[in-house]
C-alpha cells in the first residue's frame, strides 16, 4: 500500500498543518453543534479528504459524537476500511451530472442502516455541472435530520453562491516546507527509509505545500535508491535538477555580479529540460523571498526550510532593497515579454544581463534605481560584486504603514516614476506608451508637472489624469495634483550647474545620474 495511504490521518491529531480547522471542528463536535453541510477548500494533498474521513468518525463513533474516535468501534473500523454503507463517498468529478445528482436526492430520503447519520462526502465538488448543482441545491438547503453533507474542492469559487452561502466554509492551507519536513522524517524513520534533511527539503519544495505529493516523491526515491542513503543528489537523480534550485544559482549569480555563470546557468538548465517560463518565475520567487527578508524575515518560516531562510536573510542584508524591487521588475517584465515573443529563453537572458552589468544599462528605469541606491547610501549596481556589505535589513513592525510627514521632493517622486507608471498601467494601459517617454519636471507643492515630447503624447493623456494622480498616491502615499507640459527635446535649453543640482527631463537626468555615480566613486576612492 502507498505510503500516503498507509499514513493517511486517523484523527485530527493526526491531521498536520491545519491547526485553525482542527481547533474548530473539535469545539464544534464536543459542543455537539454538527451542521449538516461542510465545505472543506484547499490546493491538492493537504487533507481535506482526510479531515472529511475523520469528521465522519467522529460523527459515526459509537462513543460519539465526539472530537477523538476510537478507531476500534464496529462503526469506527467500517469507515476505515469503506464498507460503510452510511457513510458515501462520491466522485463528483464522474458523477456531476443532473442524473447522479437525482440518484443522490432519492438516497437521502432513506433513514441510516446501522449508524445515527448518514454522511455524504462529496470530492471534487467544483466539477458538478450547473444542472447538477441546481438539482443538488434544494437538498442541501433543506435536507433531511439524519443527513450530513461534506464537499471537498480545490476550487471553491467554481461553485455557485447558493450552494456556498448554506455551507459551513473551512480554508485548508498549503503546508509550510518546515512541517513536512518534520512529518516525512518520522514516516521515513518508522519505515526504514535512510534520508537527509536536504533530500526531504528537496522532496517538501517539489511537493507546493501538498503532503500527498510528498510522500509520494518519498517513497519513489526510496524505490530509486534500492535502500541505499537518500541525499538531496539522489533526489535530483530519480526527479531531474527542478528549476528552483537552478533559479537559486542564477540569482547567486545574478547578485555577485557574475555574468558567466549566470547565463552558464540558463544554458544548463535549458539543457536539462527546464521550461524557460517556469525558471523566470523560479528566479521570481527567489527575489521575491529576498524583499521579504528585508521587510519581515519572520515570514520566510512558512515557505523555506531553516538553512535556506538563513541563505536568503544574508543575502537580503547584503543586497539594497532598491536592487531586489529592480530585479522583480526587470524579471516580471521577461516573463510578460517571454509569453508574446515565444522566446523566453533570450528575454531571460537580457533580464539577467541587465540586473549583472547595471552601470551599463542606460534604460531610465535602471538609472532611477542606481540614483535611489545612492541617496540611501548604498553600493551602486556596478560596485556590488566588489563590496557586498550593507546595512541590516530594517525591522518594520507588522501592520505599520509609511505616512510621510511633508511632501515628496522632486528626486524622491522621480526615484519613484517607475512604479507610478506601473501602476498608472494597470489602471489605464493605454497610458503605457505616452507615458514610457515622459519625464517629472518638476514638483511644487501639491503640483507634479509631467513631461511630454510633443503635444501627441500630451493630448494621449490629458482624458486620463485621474489614474496618474491614482498612481501617484498609491506609490508615494501623498495625493499630488499632475499638470502636464509638452515641450519637444530639441528645445529644452540647459542651465549650468544642472547636472548637479535640479536636473529637468530624461536627458538632464541621465546627466545626473552620472554625475552622483562619479560623486561615489570619488568619494569611494578617496576613503
Amino acid at each position: 500500500m502507498s505510503l500516503y495511504r498507509t499514513w493517511r490521518p486517523r484523527s485530527f491529531a493526526e491531521l498536520v498543518g491545519q491547526d485553525s480547522v482542527v481547533r474548530t471542528l473539535r469545539t464544534a463536535l464536543a459542543s455537539g453543534k454538527i451542521a449538516h453541510a461542510y465545505l472543506f477548500s484547499g490546493p491538492r494533498g493537504c487533507g481535506k479528504t482526510s479531515a472529511a474521513k475523520i469528521l465522519a468518525r467522529c460523527i459515526e463513533c459509537e462513543r460519539g459524537p465526539t472530537p477523538d474516535p476510537d478507531n476500534t468501534c464496529d462503526n469506527c473500523r467500517a469507515i476505515l476500511a469503506g464498507t460503510a454503507l452510511d457513510v458515501i463517498e462520491i466522485d463528483a468529478a464522474s458523477n456531476r451530472g443532473i442524473d447522479e445528482i437525482r440518484a443522490l436526492r432519492e438516497s437521502v430520503k432513506f433513514a441510516p442502516a446501522s449508524m445515527r447519520s448518514k454522511v455524504f462526502i462529496i470530492d471534487e465538488a467544483h466539477m458538478l455541472t450547473r444542472e447538477g448543482a441546481n438539482a443538488f441545491l434544494k437538498t442541501l438547503e433543506e435536507p433531511p435530520a439524519h443527513v450530513i453533507f461534506v464537499l471537498a474542492t480545490t476550487a471553491p469559487e467554481a461553485l455557485p453562491p447558493t450552494i456556498l452561502s448554506r455551507c459551513q466554509r473551512y480554508a485548508f492551507r498549503r503546508i509550510p516546507v518546515p512541517v513536512m519536513i518534520e512529518r516525512m522524517r518520522e514516516i521515513a524513520a518508522a519505515e526504514a527509509i535512510p534520508i537527509d534533511d536536504a533530500a526531504l527539503g528537496a522532496l517538501a519544495y517539489r511537493a507546493d505545500g501538498g503532503l500527498r505529493d510528498a510522500l509520494t516523491m518519498l517513497e519513489q526515491a526510496a524505490s530509486f535508491a534500492g535502500g541505499a542513503p537518500i541525499d538531496a543528489t539522489t533526489v535530483e537523480a530519480a526527479f531531474g535538477t527542478s528549476g528552483r534550485v537552478y533559479a537559486r544559482v542564477l540569482v547567486d549569480a545574478v547578485l555577485a555580479g557574475d555574468a558567466p555563470t549566470s547565463l552558464r546557468t540558463i544554458d544548463e538548465a535549458s539543457d536539462a529540460g527546464v521550461e524557460m517560463s517556469g525558471l523566470i518565475r523560479a528566479a521570481i520567487g527567489e527575489y521575491r523571498n529576498l524583499l521579504v527578508a528585508r521587510i519581515d524575515p519572520d515570514l520566510l518560516s512558512a515557505d523555506l526550510a531553516a538553512e535556506d531562510a538563513a541563505r536568503v536573510r544574508d543575502n537580503a542584508a547584503a543586497t539594497p532593497q532598491p536592487r531586489i524591487v529592480h530585479g522583480l521588475r526587470l524579471l516580471g517584465d521577461a516573463l510578460g515579454a517571454g509569453r508574446l515573443s515565444g522566446n523566453p529563453r533570450l528575454e531571460l537572458e537580457t533580464a539577467v544581463l541587465r540586473l549583472v552589468i547595471g552601470a551599463e544599462d542606460t534604460s531610465l528605469e535602471a538609472l532611477a534605481t542606481r540614483v535611489a541606491l545612492l541617496e540611501q547610501g548604498a553600493v551602486p549596481p556596478s560596485r556590488a560584486a566588489a563590496s557586498k556589505q550593507a546595512a541590516p535589513p530594517p525591522k518594520v513592525e507588522r501592520g505599520a504603514t509609511k505616512t510621510p510627514a511633508t511632501r515628496p521632493s522632486l528626486q524622491q517622486v522621480r526615484s519613484l516614476w517607475d512604479q507610478i507608471r506601473l501602476r498608472a498601467y494597470e489602471q489605464n494601459m493605454p497610458l503605457k506608451a505616452p507615458l514610457s517617454r515622459a519625464t517629472v519636471d518638476s514638483v511644487d507643492d501639491d503640483l507634479v508637472t509631467i513631461g511630454f515630447i510633443d503635444d501627441v503624447q500630451e493630448s494621449l493623456v490629458r482624458t486620463k489624469l485621474a489614474a496618474i494622480e491614482v498612481a501617484i498616491a498609491d506609490v508615494v502615499g501623498v495625493p499630488l495634483r499632475v499638470k502636464l507640459r509638452s515641450t519637444p527635446v530639441a528645445a529644452r535649453g540647459r542651465t549650468p550647474g544642472a547636472a548637479k543640482s535640479a536636473p529637468d527631463g530624461e536627458s538632464d537626468l541621465l546627466a545626473y545620474a552620472r554625475h552622483k555615480l562619479m560623486s561615489a566613486s570619488n568619494e569611494a576612492e578617496t576613503s
